[in-house]
């Protein structure tokens, strides 16, 4: 069920439908807990669940009376025992991204520095699986607040989230405000947390007025996004401060907490400013607001796609296009594949893949992708060699956290690289996990002569384009067959230093 009230809907029947559903996904994703590679993520989605659910209740909480207490306890004691899992990656994340905002001097001066940090996240997932202690508490815990949702007697009318929503809106204000007047590091967190719980609120009710409150939920999350980097840069500051000695030298202890603190001014500027629009009304008013957002649709019905005559009229057919064609793009995919004879110079900022298959069947495969800041796809292949159908439409977040659940153990990892050569582009595939060293570079072409008259660089390998065992959907549902003599002269990975968010 998707995270957002209906407000065609009974109030009533909304709320309770979506807390059951956050919570029994946070279940069942720890009772499915996958293999170390994916532990991160999957207790990322469970924390965000279990977030997701205590902005729900806190949103009808003047109805829940004592119940709210129990279930918001219970679940934050839930997502509070994997939090150690999660957060050491999380601190890594943001510190390589404090690399790369520097130079490349600064990148290697903190060698050190990063290494810790990477051996303690490593530390944090490392042997966690199904029967960890803790995994199994948070299951427990969210049993329990699943059943505590049973006995939650909300009204089926509006003023009880528009209380809700007030109070959120009251307390980020009032947060803001004593963060501007002294900006701590806890003070900062205070604030986070209001406005991410402001951000899930207005997620669910969305549909009263999208062409609002879209707006709206996109600067609450970058904002939250901002401050969450500032908590992270914040706790990093502590644990380099109490551990000196766990993080190198003390040149690049001192040199990596300026840069810390640096950042975050720069980030509590811009968030102080945001924050100034996003909390420029008095809390009755916004809420007053979105009431009336609410009422327009219960009375009028949703909002319409408003334009011109010419612009409806293409609206309309658009429409009318068939469902195979309709978001998508179909074309005949052509491109040759290579193993690596001679790794090439890397540049900094490669984009991590996560793709993982729905279905394959011989010449057929439907895969999803998320590809970080360039989105996530659903797409088809169809075919072998060199030239082959494809299918590819893109999809929310969302849609791809529900796909990913269904593709264990047809999973893979990799960091691509984009390389100019001559009128082409090449892809540089590096893999990681399993098939750790792997590389293939990979060229698209425009049409079939420019395929059949390419001319490989030097430092291209052999060509295996043709061999089934090297598409992705094999090496997903295979791995890389053991003795392959055309890999056995593959040279190792030389990747930038500055590599984020693996």
């Amino acid at each position: 069920m998707a995270y957002v009230l209906d407000p065609a809907a009974s109030v009533t029947h909304e709320v309770r439908c979506v807390a059951i559903d956050r919570v029994d996904e946070a279940i069942d994703i720890l009772a499915n807990l996958g293999a170390e590679d994916d532990i991160e993520h999957d207790v990322h989605e469970v924390r965000k669940r279990c977030k997701e659910a205590r902005a729900l209740a806190r949103l009808v909480r003047s109805s829940l009376g004592d119940e709210f207490g129990v279930f918001n306890g219970l679940v934050r004691d839930a997502a509070d025992e994997l939090a150690s899992i999660r957060d050491a990656h999380a601190i890594l994340a943001t510190f390589d991204n404090l690399r790369m905002s520097g130079s490349n001097a600064a990148e290697d001066e903190l060698d050190g520095v990063r290494a810790a940090q990477a051996a303690a996240a490593d530390e944090a997932t490392h042997g966690v699986h199904g029967l960890d202690p803790r995994i199994g508490r948070a299951r427990d815990l969210l049993r329990r607040s699943r059943d505590s949702i049973d006995r939650w007697d909300v009204p089926d009318e509006f003023d009880i989230l528009r209380q809700g929503v007030e109070q959120t809106y009251e307390r980020g204000l009032r947060s803001l405000q004593r963060a501007r007047h002294k900006p701590t590091d806890d003070r900062m967190h205070e604030w986070r947390k209001s406005v991410k719980t402001l951000w899930y609120q207005l997620r669910l009710l969305e549909r009263a007025a999208p062409s609002v409150l879209e707006a709206m939920i996109e600067r609450l999350d970058g904002l939250a996004e901002a401050l969450g980097d500032d908590h992270d840069l914040a706790v990093l500051v502590g644990r380099l401060t109490r551990h000196p000695r766990r993080f190198g030298d003390k040149r690049q202890v001192k040199r990596a907490i300026r840069l810390a603190r640096a950042q975050q001014d720069d980030l509590r500027r811009r968030a102080f400013r945001l924050g100034a629009t996003v909390y420029a009304e008095t809390p009755a008013s916004f809420a007053a607001r979105i009431e009336a957002y609410w009422t327009c649709t219960i009375e009028l019905g949703p909002e319409l796609v408003t334009a011109g005559i010419a612009e409806l009229a293409r609206d309309e057919r658009r429409e009318a296009t068939p469902p195979d064609a309709a978001g998508s793009t179909s074309v005949l995919e052509r491109e040759r594949k290579f193993l690596v004879a001679h790794t090439p110079e890397l540049p900094d900022g490669g984009t991590v893949l996560r793709q993982g298959y729905l279905a394959i069947d011989k010449t057929v495969s439907v895969r999803v992708r998320d590809a970080a800041n360039e989105g996530c796809t659903l797409t088809i292949k169809a075919g072998r060699g060199a030239v082959r159908t494809e299918l590819e439409w893109p999809i929310s977040d969302e849609q791809f956290a529900a796909a990913w659940e269904h593709t264990r153990g047809r999973r893979i990892h990799k960091t691509r690289y984009r390389l100019p050569l001559a009128s082409h582009v090449v892809e540089l595939d590096v893999f990681h996990d399993d098939l750790d060293g792997l590389m293939f570079a990979e060229v698209e072409f425009e049409s079939d002569h420019a395929l059949e008259t390419f001319e490989p660089p030097p430092w291209f390998g052999s060509e295996v384009t043709d061999d089934v065992a090297y598409t992705n959907a094999s090496l997903a549902m295979n791995g890389l067959a053991a003795g392959r003599p055309d890999l056995a002269d593959t040279p190792p990975v030389r990747e930038p230093s500055s590599r984020a968010s693996q």
